[in-house]
C-alpha cells in the first residue's frame, strides 16, 4: 500500500526527498554496487535536482555509482525546451560528478518508434534479459489528469506488458510523441517516489488517499517494492502534516 506523507511546502518536502535519495543511494551501493534511478521531468522534481546540486547532498551520494535512466521523455532534441534530460542535465547532472557513460538519455530526437526501441535496449544491457527491470528508485511526479511517466488516462499503454512504450501525443500539454516506462517496470522499482505538489492536485490526491487500492488513476495505479507520495500541505488540503 502506499504511503502519504505531507509537508509543509515544496522546499520542506524536497529536502525529505533529498535525503532519502542519499539513503537510497548508500543502501543500493551496499547491496549491489550501484545506484539504479529513474528521473522523471516536470515541475514536480525541479527544487529536489536543484538541491541534489548543493551541499550537504552532491557530497553524500556516490555519483561515481549512479546509473541514471528517465522514466519518460518527449520526441524533441536534447537540447529542447519540452526536454527531460535537458531539465536534470541543466538543474543537477552538469553539475555533480556522474559518469556520463552511466546516463541513458532517452534519444527523443529519433522518434517515438526508434527512441522506445533504443531504450529497450538499453534496459537489457543494464539489467539483463531479466522479466522487469528493477531500478533502485523511480521518481514519479502525477498530472493533473492523474497521468504519470506518459501513461495517460484511457490509453492502451497502461495495460502494456513490454518495458517500454513509444505513446502518440496525448491530449496534455505539450501535445508530442513521447516514450514511457510502463507500468509492469515502475511496480517492479524497490522504491516509487511521487512529488506533488498545488493546489490544482488537491482534488486528484484525495481521491487517491480516501481509495488508494481502486486504481482510478494512472498514477493510483504505481504499486512498487514502496510506494511514497510526499506531498506538500496545498496538495494534500487537510491531511495532517509528518
Amino acid at each position: 500500500m502506499p504511503e502519504f506523507l505531507v509537508f509543509a511546502d515544496v522546499e520542506a518536502q524536497s529536502r525529505a526527498a533529498a535525503d532519502l535519495l542519499v539513503s537510497l543511494s548508500h543502501r543500493a551501493l551496499e547491496a549491489r554496487g550501484r545506484f539504479t534511478l529513474a528521473l522523471s521531468g516536470g515541475a514536480g522534481p525541479a527544487r529536489l535536482m536543484q538541491l541534489l546540486a548543493t551541499e550537504p547532498w552532491r557530497g553524500s551520494i556516490p555519483w561515481d555509482r549512479a546509473v541514471v535512466f528517465w522514466g519518460d521523455e518527449r520526441a524533441v532534441p536534447p537540447d529542447h525546451e519540452w526536454s527531460n534530460y535537458r531539465q536534470a542535465n541543466d538543474l543537477l547532472l552538469s553539475r555533480v560528478p556522474v559518469d556520463r557513460a552511466n546516463v541513458v538519455r532517452i534519444r527523443g530526437e529519433l522518434g517515438a518508434g526508434e527512441a522506445a526501441r533504443e531504450l529497450r535496449r538499453d534496459l537489457a544491457r543494464c539489467f539483463g534479459e531479466v522479466a522487469w527491470p528493477c531500478f533502485d528508485l523511480a521518481l514519479l511526479g502525477m498530472g493533473l489528469d492523474g497521468h504519470t511517466a506518459s501513461l495517460f488516462p484511457g490509453r492502451y499503454e497502461l495495460d502494456s506488458s513490454d518495458w517500454v512504450e513509444a505513446v502518440s501525443a496525448p491530449d496534455a500539454e505539450p501535445r508530442v510523441d513521447r516514450v514511457t516506462l510502463t507500468l509492469p517496470v515502475l511496480n517492479a522499482a524497490r522504491t516509487a517516489l511521487f512529488l506533488v505538489s498545488g493546489r490544482d492536485k488537491r482534488s486528484l490526491v484525495t481521491e487517491i488517499m480516501n481509495d488508494p487500492a481502486s486504481g482510478s488513476h494512472p498514477a493510483a495505479r504505481v504499486d512498487a517494492g514502496r510506494t511514497l507520495w510526499y506531498l506538500d500541505e496545498a496538495a494534500a488540503g487537510q491531511s495532517a502534516r509528518s
